[in-house]
C-alpha cells in the first residue's frame, strides 16, 4: 500500500523536473516559417548566415551558440533561422525569390555568396565577413547587423540590447 501512495509523488516530482528543463540547443526554424511567425507573434528574426568549411563559423556555432544563456535568449526572444550564405537554393523571402546566380563552375572557395546575403548583410570596409549574424525586426526593417565571429560575451551583450519585448 505504501509503494501505492510513494509511486505518484515519485512520478509528479519527475514530471516537475522535466517541465523546467532548459534547452539546450536553438530552435532554428525555416525562413519562411520565421517571416510567419514575425508578423503573427511580433517577434524579431534572427538570421546567422555561415559558410561551408568556415573555421570562424563553425567556432561561433560550438563557443558562442552552444552557450546555455545564449540558447535561452536567442529561443526565448528571436525567430532564429540558419542558412548556409554559399548555398545553391533558392529562398523566398518578402515575397521574392532570391537564388545564388554565380556559376557552379567557380571556385569553391570564391567570396561569391547567396543573393539573399547580399541583400541583407551590408559590406564592412568593403568586404563580407563569415559569419554573419542578421536581426530584421517584424516590421521587416534590419536591426542589427554583426560581422565575423562573435565571442559569447560580445554576441550576448548586442543581442540582449535589441531582444524582443
Amino acid at each position: 500500500m505504501k509503494n501505492i501512495l510513494i509511486l505518484p509523488f515519485i512520478l509528479s516530482f519527475i514530471f516537475c523536473l522535466g517541465q523546467g528543463a532548459d534547452r539546450t540547443e536553438i530552435d532554428w526554424i525555416e525562413l519562411h516559417e520565421a517571416e510567419k511567425y514575425s508578423q503573427k507573434y511580433n517577434k524579431d528574426i534572427l538570421i546567422f548566415f555561415y559558410r561551408p568549411g568556415c573555421d570562424f563559423c563553425q567556432r561561433m556555432k560550438k563557443e558562442t551558440l552552444n552557450d546555455p544563456q545564449i540558447i535561452k535568449l536567442i529561443n526565448e526572444n528571436f525567430l532564429p533561422v540558419m542558412i548556409n550564405g554559399k548555398s545553391k537554393e533558392t529562398i523566398y523571402y518578402k515575397g521574392k525569390q532570391y537564388i545564388n546566380d554565380a556559376s557552379i563552375e567557380e571556385d569553391p572557395k570564391s567570396t561569391w555568396r547567396h543573393n539573399l546575403y547580399a541583400k541583407l548583410v551590408d559590406p564592412w570596409k568593403e568586404q563580407y565577413y563569415w559569419p554573419n549574424t542578421v536581426i530584421i525586426s517584424s516590421e521587416n526593417e534590419k536591426k542589427l547587423q554583426l560581422n565575423g565571429f562573435q565571442p559569447k560575451s560580445q554576441f550576448l551583450r548586442s543581442i540582449s540590447r535589441i531582444k524582443s519585448k
